[in-house]
């Protein structure tokens, strides 16, 4: 039987593991962390946070008390499993209109599916994640945050359990410290009109990405001194840029794709660009000016190809009118907004995502060995 992970140094670095948002594009990230596992085998972090998708894939790596090999492995798999079926289905439109007898809220899926496949996964008692709480207790975690937004203060709230720190208070986001459920990971992961909100002490809660400013924050809060970030979104070369151009009126789909992902994906890499700055300026500034201040080491793994509209290569997992709604939206001029890639749990899309996540982490094996600073394997 494989041993549990050994518990960090109390000398060792505060190596943070932070994953951003993007549905069905999180198979992304378990790919890549599957290949950072392999090349190093000790790997570990001691602070986990994420958002939405990110925010699923750091709550099941911080509820198992496996190796992170293994750990890596089953995060994966647990990705090959994931069917649409298990994730949501359509909501009838009587019941969308509330003409079923019940209230009529603002989600086209109901993802019931998905709160059982967590329940399952993450080990939870009473909706508790009782694999984090004893990974805390062993010292093999020290924390683990979850990013929401609260529909009533319009605030971005990230919940804390683990660091023994005090709450914090920033301009429209807060840091809570709580006892970590279900709840808080399905919240999390609730783009708004598309998954139905969580209520959570006496309020709504939804996608932390719409209105999360500052990604890194929460891993800096709890006192990281680096940090080990994988981003969904691709980012296109000034060629790709230069051939999109159209002249054609662009759709309602091209611009509801662009405020999908100026919500859900580009904040991480304007946050990425000023903590390097701030690095740049620290290293800059003598000793005694800097004593305040620390430097941040930051390593960034970013998909080499458009998964976004790699996602147009396969079916949408829709059913019923409303599917057929989207679908039409999908094909009409050719164009399908990369943003339903959130959507696209189909198995062959996952698989492929998984693929080009392991693939790219071993394009930087170098670099992964070398946040470690651990010696290069094979």
């Amino acid at each position: 039987m494989p041993r549990a992970p050994i518990p960090p140094a109390p000398d060792a670095p505060a190596r943070a593991l932070v994953l951003s948002g993007g549905g069905a594009r999180g198979a992304y990230q378990a790919g890549a962390l599957a290949y950072m596992a392999e090349a190093v085998p000790q790997a570990q972090f001691s602070i986990y946070t994420g958002v939405s998708a990110g925010a699923i894939n750091v709550a099941h790596l911080a509820s198992v008390s496996e190796p992170m090999v293994r750990a890596t492995h089953a995060l994966k798999d647990c990705w090959r499993d994931l069917a649409a079926s298990s994730v949501f289905h359509m909501r009838p439109l009587a019941e969308l209109l509330g003409l079923s007898g019940s209230q009529p809220r603002p989600a086209l899926f109901d993802t019931t599916p998905l709160r059982r496949y967590l329940e399952t996964q993450l080990s939870c008692e009473g909706g508790r994640l009782m694999g984090l709480q004893r990974n805390l207790e062993a010292g093999r975690v020290r924390a683990l945050a979850l990013t929401t937004a609260n529909y009533s203060s319009h605030q971005t709230v990230t919940w804390v359990q683990g660091c023994d720190i005090d709450d914090w208070e920033r301009p429209n986001r807060v840091g809570r410290a709580t006892c970590l459920t279900v709840d808080h990971v399905m919240a999390s992961a609730a783009p708004p009109l598309l998954f139905p909100a969580v209520y959570i002490d006496g309020a709504w809660y939804g996608d932390g990405g719409l209105r999360l400013l500052g990604p890194l924050a929460p891993a800096l809060h709890l006192g990281a001194d680096a940090l080990f970030v994988i981003s969904t979104r691709y980012d296109r070369s000034e060629a790709e840029v230069a051939a999109s151009f159209e002249q054609r009126y662009p759709t309602a789909a091209q611009m509801g794709g662009m405020i999908m992902n100026s919500v859900f994906l580009d904040v991480l890499e304007h946050d990425v660009a000023t903590l390097e700055r701030i690095n740049d300026l620290v290293r800059a500034c003598q000793a005694e000016e800097a004593r305040e201040l620390r430097a941040v080491r930051t390593f960034v793994l970013r998909p080499s190809v458009d998964i976004g509209q790699l996602a147009s290569q396969y079916p949408l997992p829709f059913d019923g009118p409303l599917g057929w709604v989207l679908k039409r939206l999908a094909q009409r001029n050719g164009y399908r907004p990369d943003w339903l890639s959130m959507l696209t749990f189909a198995p062959a899309y996952v698989e492929r995502l998984i693929e080009i996540g392991y693939a790219d982490a071993r394009a930087q094996h170098d670099e992964i060995v070398a946040f470690f600073g651990e010696p290069a394997t094979a």
